[in-house]
């Protein structure tokens, strides 16, 4: 029989349970004599688990190839001239995309002082600090009890 694990069923039956025989006759003479049999007051349901065909285990299964994504097969090793050519070439790229972009320029809207970016808050906060109250960290308590108005333990 099998049990529930965990949950609000936890220990109480699943209302199952899987037999194994040893012969198949002796499976099928119990499928016969106990399916619809009535215990408790309810009748039980016997059936085989699942039909399996060995066959199908034993036949060779076809070899499935997933092709990575730019995993090509080589012919070949390529030689080392022929990478060094490959790098010189990817460099070139590189400095040609790079003549595109100007750092000398600054970019368009008013021109901040660096000093003044990381400084903006330093007026604000002066002022906040003056005007606010300080708060009491604990909460005053109402309520009958509070840890300065209970008695002394003995």
């Amino acid at each position: 029989m099998l049990f529930h694990k965990g949950g609000p069923l936890q220990g109480q039956s699943r209302g199952y349970a899987f037999v194994t025989f040893t012969k198949s006759s002796s499976a099928m003479v119990a499928l016969e004599k106990l399916n619809g049999h009535v215990i408790l007051n309810r009748p039980i349901a016997v059936r085989l688990a699942k039909n399996i065909n060995y066959d199908e285990f034993e036949r060779p299964k076809p070899k499935i190839e997933i092709p990575a994504l730019g995993t090509g097969k080589r012919e070949g090793k390529i030689t080392r001239e022929e990478a060094i050519k490959a790098i010189e070439q990817k460099l070139k790229a590189i400095e040609s995309q790079g003549d595109d972009i100007d750092f000398s320029q600054p970019t368009a809207g008013p021109v901040i002082p660096l000093i003044q970016k990381y400084q903006f808050n330093k007026d604000r906060d002066a002022k906040t600090a003056t005007t606010t109250q300080r708060r009491p960290y604990h909460k005053t308590s109402s309520g009958p009890y509070s840890r300065h108005q209970r008695p002394k333990r003995r």
